[in-house]
């Protein structure tokens, strides 16, 4: 694995999968509340196969991600026959409110944020700015480009460009950690450095210990 040069300044990190990530997925979710109410798995499988089918547009506020969402588990409520289920499954089964931290990020960020700045360049609804608060985790980015905020997304180059910008950073001094690989293509077709980190193979600690961005002893 190439080394990173001495030359990098800002390190930009995707979210999801990188930072964080729901280890619940979303139709576990929201099969783990329906049982508990008794509904059979066939029945919420069936139901939960309606609600993919719920036109997904390119949300870019709460208000159009709240709306996005109360007809999707509107759609498992009132195929399971009881409409009043919709606010309880938005309420407990939102993406927002699940994500956890993998266990090596916050000391990995502590560390990297004495010697680069940190910024992020995510595809996500609105509702994502909100879990670098809850999980305690904001200051350390000086910027946050979610797509939609921006109305871009990743791999597209537009995105990439608009995050340079904020962060009023240079390719030639950025490197771009992302668990796709489509995403790290993009990020190179504009000119910044990409690091894969699969976590089958390494999590963030490993990836950025190997690249020397982490030179001292950490735990």
């Amino acid at each position: 694995m190439n080394q990173i040069n001495n030359e990098v300044k800002v390190i930009f990190f995707d979210a999801g999968g990188v930072l964080f990530d729901t280890f619940l997925k979303s139709d576990e979710r929201i099969r783990y509340i329906l049982m508990e109410r008794g509904y059979q798995k066939s029945k919420i499988d069936f139901a939960i196969m309606k609600a993919k089918q719920t036109k997904l547009t390119f949300i870019t506020s709460w208000n159009e991600e709240e709306q996005y969402y109360k007809r999707y588990y509107g759609t498992i409520a009132e195929e399971l026959g009881e409409s009043e289920l919709t606010n309880e499954l938005f309420f407990f089964t939102h993406f927002a409110g699940h994500c956890e931290l993998f266990p090596e990020v916050k000391g990995v960020l502590e560390e990297l944020s004495k010697k680069y700045r940190l910024a992020i360049i995510s595809n996500a609804m609105p509702s994502m700015d909100w879990i670098f608060d809850r999980l305690g985790i904001r200051r350390y980015f000086e910027s946050i480009i979610l797509s939609a905020f921006v109305k871009e997304e990743k791999p597209g180059e537009a995105i990439y460009n608009i995050a340079l910008n904020h962060a009023k950073a240079s390719n030639e001094e950025s490197i771009f950690i992302d668990d796709k690989i489509e995403n790290i293509e993009g990020a190179e077709r504009v000119g910044i450095r990409g690091l894969h980190l699969d976590r089958n193979k390494v999590n963030l600690l490993e990836l950025v210990r190997a690249q020397q961005l982490i030179k001292i002893p950490y735990s």
